[in-house]
């Protein structure tokens, strides 16, 4: 590999462990094998990282900052309802399918890695703070009516939308995008309280 200023190596770095995590899962990542992705030294990704534990948890750091900032892009300038229809509806994300398959591998991993999975806290806090922070706006507008705990309720609303993306995989005929997206819709219409005939 090229010579590289130290930030661009450490990018390069992360972008060959995170090709790594999309195809392989976090159990992939190793330096033999990270190293080859880049065509570099094991001794390179050693000096830019102590341990692949700390290289695990500033990749899932690196893909959820760049979702997380997409996603606050995506709805500054929507209101509420529309909002969490971006945050939430699976086939906004189609185009990212790489995430789910990060997500998903970060959840297992973490029940091994305390560094990840402190990360991985961290970044589905921020995730549930955003949706949070839209359920609050919507109900202070008059469109949300929740009777109960708002934070319970974004967590409830985020897994209930991850769970059912994750399931596209298993081929079901009822559960295709659209289905899965008219579920999504529904449970956020019949959590927070709003009258269905809005949308």
């Amino acid at each position: 590999m090229s010579y590289l200023p130290k930030e661009e190596k450490r990018k390069a770095i992360l972008d060959a462990t995170l090709s790594l995590v999309i195809s392989g899962g976090f159990a992939s990542v190793t330096a033999r094998n990270v190293a080859r992705q880049m065509g570099a030294a094991t001794g390179t990704i050693h000096h830019h990282f102590s341990s692949l534990s700390e290289l695990k948890s500033e990749v899932l750091r690196y893909a959820i900052d760049a979702s997380i900032k997409a996603d606050r892009e995506a709805i500054k300038n929507l209101p509420p309802y529309d909002s969490l229809l971006q945050l939430l509806l699976p086939s906004n994300y189609s185009d990212r399918e790489h995430e789910n398959r990060v997500w998903a591998s970060a959840a297992d991993e973490m029940l091994r890695n305390e560094a990840l999975k402190s990360v991985y806290r961290k970044t589905i806090s921020e995730l549930i703070d955003e949706v949070e922070k839209v359920i609050h706006k919507g109900q202070d507008s008059g469109i949300f009516h929740p009777e109960g705990n708002i934070r319970q309720y974004a967590w409830k609303l985020t897994v209930t939308s991850i769970s059912l993306s994750n399931c596209i995989c298993l081929d079901d005929d009822c559960l295709d995008m659209q289905a899965i997206d008219e579920l999504v819709t529904r449970d956020i219409q019949l959590t927070l309280g709003m009258q269905t005939e809005k949308r």
